[in-house]
């Protein structure tokens, strides 16, 4: 296939203008040459004033405006998004996300030195009070005001939001020319937990995580066109979440490899936040779950638990888990059935916003209870494997 540009950037928005003008101001001032990139904005049917960014600025790479008519979900715009694609590599964007200079250099660099690759950036998310919104939640609220109060022209424009809350832009394009946006940021509690859970087991080039799928976050990450073409399109989950985290999944399986850099520094620009997502998201994770149901994929789930395992956790009881496989391939059948059905269980529960309790199947019949209660003494005797046990009972126990 030929390809007419390096890099496409797709950038699926909804409502998020003016942020999302600052996030493109952000992709003018790259150290890459941007007449090889193109960038897709794909317009989910915003009803605010993002249609006026084509009409009113003109930007040194391809820009491309796509407008669907009604919201069709962030999913189904990607896929529109990658249709009309014409980069050798693909880099997914989320509508109010700033980067730094050197963001497309760092992920074209990798994707010349190595195929079918996927370059996470979500890893290094600060986060960034861009605009004041009304809506914000009191949180927020307190957190943008306190970091205003300290300078004497924002603390001007704090008075006249005060005396009549409307949405109120905190930077414009100079400040992401001289860097001094970042006064508005702040670490945000994503980068501190992948920092220590991550990072620090695994390195930045992720050795031996074996659930790097979950780090296909499509509000900053790369992958070659090439390997997009050979998975097929996003699958179109309702609401939000685990759409990415399936494509990644399917990567994953079709032989990509997972890294990030240090560099890969970027800044998420606060919005109010709607309060169905983490039910919806719940909800894909379930119709993620059932369309493989199998262990690699499963183990996640663990996460979901009333006190959940974290990553590094999941992964290394994953490790475990998979080495039983291989080094027993037909021994322990009703431990492995138990633990497959026990994960799928935990998926359905969270779906349904149930008490994750109950967990233990019910056995057919008393040999069925017997020979499980035998693959638990012999694997207690092996004990290379007592990562998965502990987590096997601590599962049964629930």
């Amino acid at each position: 296939m030929k390809y007419e540009k390096e890099i496409t950037v797709i950038i699926p928005t909804y409502n998020k203008y003016p942020q999302n003008l600052l996030t493109l101001y952000s992709l003018t001032h790259q150290t890459f040459d941007l007449t090889k990139v193109e960038v897709i904005m794909v317009d989910d049917g915003s009803t605010d004033e993002t249609e006026s960014i084509t009409k009113l600025h003109n930007f040194p790479f391809e820009f491309n405006y796509m407008k669907c008519r009604t919201n069709i979900g962030r999913p189904a715009a990607r896929n529109k998004g990658l249709k009309m694609a014409k980069g050798k590599v693909i880099i997914f964007l989320d509508a109010e996300i700033l980067v730094r200079p050197d963001f497309l250099t760092i992920h074209h660099q990798y994707h010349a030195e190595t195929t079918n690759l996927v370059v996470s950036g979500i890893m290094f998310l600060k986060r960034l009070y861009s605009v004041l919104f009304p809506d914000f939640s009191e949180e927020q609220l307190e957190e943008c005001m306190r970091l205003m109060i300290r300078n004497r022209t924002l603390y001007k424009k704090l008075e006249s939001f005060n005396t009549q809350p409307h949405i109120l832009p905190l930077i414009e394009k100079s400040d992401i020319e001289n860097d001094s946006f970042q006064k508005l940021s702040l670490p945000s509690k994503v980068e501190v937990f992948y920092k220590e859970i991550i990072v620090k087991n695994y390195g930045y080039g992720l050795s031996n995580y074996q659930i790097p799928w979950q780090l296909f976050g499509t509000g900053h990450v790369s992958v070659s066109k090439k390997a997009l073409d050979e998975v097929g399109l996003f699958e179109v989950y309702p609401g939000y979440g685990w759409d990415d985290c399936e494509m990644g999944y399917r990567l994953y399986k079709n032989g990509a490899t997972y890294l990030t850099d240090r560099r890969l520094i970027s800044y998420h620009q606060e919005h109010p936040i709607a309060p169905t997502i983490k039910n919806e998201s719940k909800q894909n994770y379930y119709l993620f779950q059932e369309k493989y149901k199998e262990v690699d994929q499963m183990i996640i789930s663990l996460t979901f638990l009333p006190v959940p395992f974290n990553l590094h956790q999941t992964n290394q009881i994953l490790v475990n888990y998979k080495r039983l496989c291989k080094e027993h391939p037909k021994s322990f059948p009703i431990m492995k059935k138990y633990f497959q059905s026990m994960l799928r269980k935990i998926g359905f529960l969270a779906s349904k916003s149930m008490n994750i309790t109950n967990l233990k199947p019910t056995p057919t019949n008393m040999t069925e209870l017997h020979q499980l209660e035998l693959e638990k003494e012999r694997l207690k005797e092996l004990n290379i494997y007592m990562t998965f046990l502990q987590c096997f009972k601590r599962l049964e126990n629930l």
